[in-house]
Formats: C-alpha cells, sequence, structure tokens
C-alpha cells in the first residue's frame, strides 16, 4: 500500500543543514499546535525559533526563517493585522533573498508565493480591497514564471481568495466565474479543497436570489468535510452543518452547532469565522421569532470586532442587527444600525440592498406613527430610499451577462424597491410620480453602437477575431481561443459549463432616455435618477429625454 502524499508538503533539492534539524522540528510543533488552534503557544515558539535563526549566513537556515515568519504572520492575523502585515513582509524579503542567492534549492519559491497570497489576504483583513487584487496579481505573475510542483495547489489559493474579495466587492458575476476556476482546480489538486469553492458558490447563489442552489452548495460542503485534526477544517464543517440545519428550519440543532463553532473559531483565533458563527447563531434567533436575543448578540458582537478592520464581518452584523430592531419595533435604533451597515458596504450592490431595507423599515415605522405629519414624513423619507434604489439595480442589472442569475438578482433587490415604491406612491396620493413609476417599469434599455465606449469596441473585435481563413485544402480553423471561456469549466464531474453573455464580451446596454410625461414639464424622476447616480456611482439615465407615448 503506497503513502498517501500531502499535495501541501513542499519537497526541496537540497536537504536542510544537520545543524537546524531542532530548529525545523520545533518549527513543525508550532505549525501543529497552530493548526491546532493553540495560537499562544504556537506563536511563542514560532519566536523563538526566529530568535535562534538569528545572524546566520547558512541559506537553508534563511528558508527555514522565512517559513517561520509566514506562519508567525498567520498566527499574528487575529490579533494584529498590522504586525502580521509586517511580518508577511518580513517572510517575502527572507524569501526573496533566498531565491537571489541560491534560486529555489530549498522549495523558496513556494513559500514566496504563498506569503504574497497570504499578504492579500491581510490586506483585506485591513480594508484594503484593490491592493488585496493586485497582490493576488503579483502572486500569479511570479507563479506564471516558474515551473513549480505545487502550482496547481497556488492556483487553487489565488482563485478562492479572489472569490472572496469579489464576493466582497458585489463583483457577483466575475465571482462566480472565479469560484469555479478554484472548484476546477481542487478538484484536480486534493478534492477535499473544494469544500471552499463550495461554500463561495453557495454565497454567490443566496446573493443572487438562488436559495435552492445556496443550499445545495451549503449541504455539499457540509457532508464533504468531515472533522479532523486540522482546527480550521473542523471548525468550517461545523458552521456549515448549522447553516444547513437554520436553511431547513432546525433551529435548535442550528443554534447548538453554530454555537460550537464560535468555540472552535475562538480556540483557534479564527477571527473571521467566529464572527460569521456569531452572526449566524444571531440569524437562528431572528429566523425562530427571538429578535431580542438576536439583537443582544448582535450588540456584543459588534463590541468585540476589530473596528479598524472585519469590515465585511461588521458590516453583515449591523444590517442584522437593523432587521432585528426593526422587528422589536425599535425603529430609530434599527435606521442607526442601518446607517452603520451602509458605511461599511463596499459597492453599489450592497448598498442597493442596505438602503431598501431601510426604506421598508421606514415604511414599516410610519405604520405605527400615529400623527398624520410625522406618518407622511416617514412615507417619503422611504420613497426617497426605495426609488433611487430601484433605479439603481436596473442600471446595475448590466454586471452580470443576459440569463437567469441576472434577473434572479434583479428580482431580489429591484422587484421589492419597485412593490414598495408603488405602495408609498399610492398612500401619499402623488398621481404623478405614480405615472411616472409605470412608465419607468414599461422602459428597456437598447443596445446602442454609438455609446459603447472606444475601448469596449476594441476588446470586443478582439475576443471575436478567429484570424484569416483557411487556405484551399486545409481544414477550418478553430475559433480563437478567446472566443471560448475554457478557463470558466471545471472538472466534467461538476456538472457546469460556462457562458458567453454581453458583461462577458464588455458590452453594456445604453442608459435609457429620460421621459417625460407631461410636455413642458422636467422629467418627474429627475431628482431621483441624479439621487441615484451620485449614491450609487452608476449611470441610470441618458441626458437625452423623450414624450411618454
Amino acid at each position: 500500500m503506497t503513502e498517501e502524499v500531502d499535495p501541501r508538503a513542499i519537497r526541496a533539492k537540497k536537504p536542510l543543514a544537520p545543524q537546524w534539524h531542532d530548529l525545523r522540528d520545533a518549527h513543525n510543533a508550532a505549525v501543529e499546535l497552530l493548526q491546532a488552534g493553540d495560537v499562544d503557544t504556537a506563536t511563542r515558539h514560532l519566536r523563538e525559533v526566529l530568535t535562534a535563526l538569528e545572524g546566520t549566513d547558512d541559506l537553508s537556515a534563511w528558508d527555514l526563517r522565512a517559513r517561520a515568519q509566514l506562519n508567525l504572520a498567520s498566527a499574528l492575523e487575529g490579533v494584529d493585522t498590522a504586525a502580521a502585515l509586517a511580518m508577511t513582509d518580513e517572510a517575502i524579503a527572507t524569501a526573496s533573498a533566498v531565491l537571489e542567492r541560491d534560486g529555489d534549492e530549498y522549495g523558496t519559491r513556494i513559500v514566496q508565493i504563498n506569503a504574497l497570497l497570504s499578504r492579500a489576504q491581510t490586506l483585506a483583513a485591513r480594508d484594503r480591497l484593490d491592493d488585496a487584487l493586485a497582490q493576488i496579481s503579483v502572486a500569479e505573475e511570479v507563479l506564471g514564471e516558474h515551473e513549480l510542483e505545487q502550482a496547481d495547489l497556488m492556483r487553487f489559493s489565488a482563485h478562492n481568495i479572489r472569490t472572496g474579495l469579489l464576493i466582497f466587492l458585489g463583483r457577483l458575476e466575475e465571482a462566480d466565474a472565479e469560484a469555479r476556476r478554484s472548484l476546477a482546480t481542487a478538484l484536480a489538486v486534493d478534492p477535499r479543497l473544494a469544500v471552499h469553492a463550495y461554500m463561495n458558490l453557495g454565497a454567490i447563489a443566496q446573493r443572487t436570489g438562488d436559495e435552492q442552489a445556496a443550499w445545495e452548495f451549503t449541504d455539499l460542503a457540509a457532508r464533504l468535510q468531515g472533522d479532523d485534526s486540522d482546527v480550521i477544517a473542523a471548525q468550517i464543517a461545523v458552521e456549515n452543518r448549522a447553516r444547513v440545519a437554520m436553511r431547513q428550519r432546525r433551529f435548535a440543532e442550528a443554534e447548538e452547532g453554530f454555537l460550537r463553532a464560535a468555540e472552535l473559531a475562538k480556540a483557534a483565533g479564527l477571527r473571521t469565522r467566529l464572527a460569521a458563527s456569531r452572526t449566524g447563531l444571531a440569524a437562528v434567533y431572528l429566523e425562530s421569532g427571538n429578535p431580542a436575543r438576536a439583537a443582544k448578540r448582535l450588540r456584543e458582537l459588534i463590541a468585540d470586532m476589530d473596528p479598524t478592520g472585519a469590515v465585511h464581518e461588521r458590516r453583515e452584523a449591523y444590517g442584522f442587527l437593523g432587521d432585528a430592531e426593526s422587528k422589536r419595533g425599535r425603529f430609530a435604533a434599527a435606521d442607526e444600525a442601518y446607517l452603520a451597515a451602509r458605511d461599511l458596504t463596499r459597492s453599489a450592490h450592497e448598498r442597493c440592498r442596505v438602503n431598501l431595507r431601510r426604506a421598508e423599515m421606514q415604511a414599516e415605522w410610519a405604520s405605527f406613527t400615529p400623527g398624520p405629519r410625522k406618518r407622511a414624513e416617514r412615507l417619503t423619507a422611504g420613497l426617497h430610499l426605495a426609488i433611487p434604489v430601484l433605479l439603481a439595480t436596473e442600471a446595475l442589472r448590466g454586471d452580470f451577462a443576459p440569463g437567469p442569475v441576472r434577473e434572479r438578482w434583479s428580482l431580489q433587490v429591484a422587484a421589492p424597491a419597485r412593490e414598495l415604491a408603488f405602495r408609498l406612491a399610492v398612500t401619499l396620493g402623488d398621481g404623478e410620480l405614480l405615472f411616472a413609476l409605470i412608465e419607468n417599469a414599461t422602459a428597456s434599455a437598447t443596445l446602442m453602437a454609438e455609446t459603447i465606449e472606444a475601448r469596449d469596441a476594441a476588446a470586443t473585435l478582439t475576443v471575436l477575431d478567429a484570424g484569416p481563413g483557411p487556405r484551399a485544402g486545409e481544414p477550418a480553423a478553430a475559433p480563437h481561443p478567446a472566443s471560448f471561456p475554457h478557463d470558466l469549466l471545471p472538472a466534467a464531474a461538476s456538472g457546469f459549463i460556462g457562458d458567453l453573455g454581453a458583461a462577458t464580451l464588455g458590452l453594456r446596454f445604453a442608459a435609457p432616455p429620460r421621459v417625460v410625461a407631461i410636455p413642458g414639464r422636467p422629467p418627474v424622476l429627475d431628482a431621483f435618477i441624479r439621487a441615484a447616480e451620485q449614491e450609487y456611482g452608476v449611470t441610470v439615465r441618458s441626458e437625452r429625454t423623450v414624450a411618454s407615448w
């Protein structure tokens, strides 16, 4: 029987010098402690190893030092992201020095690439998202320049990290393609890694309104990964099972699961997973009819989180807190929570979602307001939130290729915003605005060649160019590789296929004109259009106006 090879193991051409074997063993023991969740002890041992390695000119010891620095950075990330970033930079510098002086004789290139990817994660934790995306590209460039035994594993890590960033940024079409790339790579390298891709695909499905797919991906992730010696894997498995139980409304089981997942995350110093588990626990209380308990848990979570980092986790917590306080009838507190969530959004997509929840809360608040004047003010406040969300969401459809995903996403936000806007306009008795909303609902965007930027047209021609035709007697040439999204296709066993849509080709629908319902009067929605464009940074309508039909 052959021994199973760990795809994560780094195999070097040159062995470590014998005098460093004890420190190597101490380093490996510290890594095992880190994986088991004993972060404090692991941190102490890693610092001892680094101290013992100071002052030597032996390059094999330098390689060991780079590994220890990288693992120490991982331990520090749960405590101090600034210190973690600084230590990652030291690891990159040490690895680069080894590579410059002696090439990749000790497997140091993988350490360097791992450090670059780790730096991207730390930058993301510090809310430097554009820098994090750029860092992943740097790691991929280095990876592409060298033939490495573990190249596919590194590619999986790059795809997986980028997927999470794209989800956070609301770039869901790109995130879906990236998640499927990571899934394809995981299935080729080590199917156990696929759990991360399935988790991301579940998150994307949930954000695009496909609850069935979200449940299936989450369930698949939970079944794929069982408990093992790796505390991170064990924590994710427990958390996934809790999410499946919550989706199936088995609330007692879900509560128990999230409590256990939170314990595992806290013990291992996994701040992101701890926040996710505690938010999941609050969601269980909210869904099971206990908003007061949910609000209490969420306020405790927010107080415990790093105010300079954990942007995504804090936004989620504040959003759920707004929901909980709204259900309790504490509308002022709910609005305060929603505003905090809105200020933490990093994409127009997420900003629309938060403001829609605010608009719905204002409408609910109005129904509990006795004075007619104050009630009208709150209805108007809800209307002035709902209509810009509706307009922006319609414009944001262009971020998706035509198809069911785009329509589900649109229905998830645009449809509730439209329904709310109509209801509020009727309640306020604003017939002119209601007519304008009807006109807007019947409008459709058209693809107009003169509005497409020259760079988009050039990019499209490049993609569609199949090169010169075949010569006489030659078989027809295959289409240009860029015209087929081969890099989007995962392993055949996954059952996924890619398709080309307008978004893939770089085409966007032109913004439709503004509609004048009454001749001689400005477009009724003009103020709302400008508010939407300013708030969400999207072009809702062109400057051209047309008369309604």
